[in-house]
């Protein structure tokens, strides 16, 4: 596995001479920088950083961490023209559609510059893409895409289109161009969790966001760095592993390097009146403290989750929506279900009226696969499953003993789901 860093995938873009019409809104965009931003480290399988130069780049990681504010990025970087495909549907044609409303001061032909490798367009958020469009939309823009890069391959070695989703999407894809139009090159690279450097660089950046003139956080600058080693510790605490054995361990890293979490710990930090205090208190009761934070980023994970599901819903139903619909609850039911391959009936709580009913089951079937707990049909990693399969234990939901079994055996990660269970 080779690292790059974000400037390798820069390097090998172009940068436009086409930009969306001034004054054009909901289609291809050109994003303003995030902030904060604290670039991650691109991983690729076996390859040195030559391998971004093909026609397509997939971008692949798990949900929740930074895809779309690294699409943003690169975006404001090269001043790219992005397609957010949770806000734009797309079918057949939409890329030369969209490609032929770019334009330049030269007046120049904003296809052909596409297909000169001058023009490379970010996709992101494909997943979302297939609630807002639908299987048979997405699938029509794919097939179309493919054959829009195979009518010009006078240049295959430049990133036309760079494509951001998660894990199973971008599996889907490539193999989907594999067997029907595999003379279109590619390459593929995953974006990490973060190291320890990366996480203490983030959490800083979003505690200087957040901070107030005079705050501990800016008065007391080595108190904060100390609360974040103090933070870590709690972590590896909490998973019962050995101390520095944190940033080593892949369950270890999915926590201590998880964006979202570090981007709370930071929020946190800019708040905290007396930092030597927590400080004390994270190394008294770490463990606790440590798994209060995670499963606070979790719900709030959840809770997005649900406003996806619950806007493509809106927009197919015409009677109003319960606050059931693919809550906290709900989830935590469908996710076992789904990892044990039982019916998707829910937590039992849902009404809504038949045809609606259909419709709410239509977009569980397609979304839940790429939900952010899941990878591959089971859960993403013992802690996420640790907290699904505890919830249906308290609703009183059977729990297969193979599902046990499978936790359990996730090296080193039956001690964190006891405790997990035992501190709440």
């Amino acid at each position: 596995m080779s690292a790059i860093v974000l400037n390798d995938l820069i390097n090998a873009l172009s940068r436009p001479r086409h930009f969306p019409r001034v004054g054009q809104t909901g289609r291809l965009f050109i994003a303003e920088p995030p902030k904060p931003f604290v670039a991650p480290t691109l991983d690729i399988p076996g390859q040195a950083p030559s391998v971004m130069q093909k026609e397509i780049i997939f971008i692949e990681a798990s949900a929740a961490v930074g895809k779309s504010t690294l699409a943003r990025q690169i975006s404001a970087t090269l001043k790219a023209p992005i397609l957010d495909l949770a806000k734009v549907p797309v079918s057949t044609g939409s890329l030369h559609s969209l490609l032929t409303e770019l334009e330049a001061a030269d007046k120049g032909d904003p296809v052909a510059a596409f297909h000169e490798g001058e023009v490379p367009v970010i996709v992101d958020a494909l997943d979302e893409g297939r609630l807002l469009s639908n299987e048979t939309g997405i699938e029509s823009f794919l097939v179309s895409t493919a054959k829009l890069l195979l009518s010009n391959r006078s240049v295959t070695f430049r990133p036309k289109l760079v494509v951001l989703a998660r894990f199973e999407s971008i599996e889907l894809v490539e193999r989907w161009i594999e067997l029907t139009a595999p003379e279109i090159t590619r390459a593929t690279a995953k974006i990490g969790f973060f190291d320890r450097e990366g996480a203490c660089q983030l959490i800083h950046a979003y505690a200087a966001t957040a901070a107030k003139p005079g705050s501990q956080y800016q008065q007391h600058p080595e108190a904060a760095r100390s609360l974040i080693d103090a933070y870590f510790d709690a972590i590896e605490n909490a998973l019962d592993l050995t101390a520095g054995e944190l940033w080593q361990n892949e369950q270890g890293k999915v926590l201590g390097g998880y964006a979202p979490v570090l981007a709370a710990a930071g929020a946190i930090l800019a708040e905290v009146d007396d930092i030597i205090a927590v400080v004390k208190n994270l190394k008294s009761h770490g463990g606790r403290e440590a798994w209060g934070l995670v499963e606070a980023v979790l719900y709030d994970i959840l809770i997005r989750e649900q406003a996806k599901v619950r806007q493509q819903l809106r927009a197919k139903c015409k009677a109003a929506l319960p606050r059931e619909v693919y809550d906290v609850e709900e989830q935590m039911a469908l996710l076992t279900q789904y990892v044990d391959s039982k019916p998707l009936d829910g937590a039992g709580r849902l009404e809504l009226p038949p045809d609606d009913m259909e419709k709410y089951k239509d977009l569980v079937r397609t979304y839940l696969p790429h939900h952010p707990f899941i990878r591959r049909h089971e859960f993403g990693n013992a802690v996420l499953g640790s907290v699904a399969v505890e919830r249906a234990a308290y609703k009183g939901r059977s729990i297969s003993k193979y599902r046990l079994i499978a936790l359990s055996r996730q090296w080193r990660q039956s001690a964190p789901t006891r405790r997990f269970w035992s501190e709440r």
